[in-house]
């Protein structure tokens, strides 16, 4: 029984599920029975998300993740196939119980999406990574709509894919540097497509397809353009003077990532760094908006 929920990672799931709250309390800040009916819608496609990526990835992870739930042979492809559509359809059809035209439109084209990118996006240069970033930010965008309010959470979604986006082009750089000598010898046993569009191979060894000094300047303008924005919430007077007291740490947190990604191009601390800013971020939305 655990199999099933090891294969939609369930605190992935509990995480996107607990981005809708943040996003409904930026309107209001109590817990509705409609609240936990858009946590669990999704919950349930994030799940399905993550399944139908296990599906796709099942090639690849006998190497990299053996244990998982599908090359491990605890659960079957024939039945992960059957599971993930139960769980999109199930999170499709709650959404409808929500009565919101946007809740409903959100769940349809996000499942669309986490399908699209685990059977064409993942792995494509930037593309991949603005998937991933609308994907993560649209749960507070999805938590504002089922509290009736977008204004704020549509600025905490476009903050956090910002930065998301900014994060998700260092962990490329990161795996790069840690999988350069590994990942030949795993290309010439089972993976032939998975990172074609996203790496080459030279004689010298892995290389991004993209010069690495371009990835860097894309994230660090994601990461300022996350810093610049992030003081509009308090100058359209949308948050109190509240947020400013965690902005200012938060900020400084970005700011920093940017430096160390260009100066020193530590892809792991400037990855935790990224991280460390997203729940600063979140905080300060939550206490400008309730206090």
């Amino acid at each position: 029984m655990w199999s099933w929920f090891d294969i939609i990672r369930p605190l992935n799931c509990a995480l996107s599920a607990f981005g809708v709250i943040i996003g409904a309390f930026l309107v209001s800040p109590v817990l509705t029975p409609s609240l936990l009916l858009a946590a669990l819608v999704v919950f349930l496609l994030t799940g399905a998300g993550n399944t139908v990526n296990d599906i796709t990835d099942i090639s690849s992870d006998r190497i990299n993740r053996p244990v998982r739930p599908l090359p491990s042979g605890r659960v079957s492809k024939r039945n992960a196939t059957i599971f993930t559509a139960v769980l999109f359809v199930s999170g499709i059809l709650l959404s409808l119980l929500l009565n919101n035209v946007l809740c409903f439109a959100i769940a349809l084209l996000n499942t669309l999406l986490l399908i699209a990118y685990s059977t064409h996006f993942q792995n494509k240069v930037i593309l991949g990574n603005v998937a991933v970033a609308y994907l993560g930010s649209s749960v507070f965008l999805f938590g504002g709509a089922a509290a009736g309010n977008i204004s704020l959470s549509l600025l905490l979604m476009s903050l956090a894919g910002l930065a998301t986006f900014a994060r998700e082009i260092v962990k490329d750089l990161e795996d790069l540097e840690g999988d350069r000598q590994s990942f030949i010898k795993k290309m010439a046993f089972r993976v032939k497509e998975s990172f074609g569009d996203r790496f080459r191979v030279s004689r010298s060894g892995i290389k991004l397809r993209y010069k690495t000094i371009y990835a860097i300047l894309f994230a660090s303008f994601s990461i300022w353009l996350a810093v610049v924005a992030s003081v509009i919430p308090y100058i359209w007077g949308l948050l109190s003077e509240a947020y400013v007291f965690l902005l200012v740490p938060t900020d400084a947190v970005l700011v920093l990532s940017s430096i160390i990604l260009i100066r020193k191009r530590n892809y792991r601390l400037v990855s935790k760094l990224l991280k460390a800013g997203m729940y600063l971020g979140m905080a300060a939305f939550l206490v400008g908006a309730i206090l």
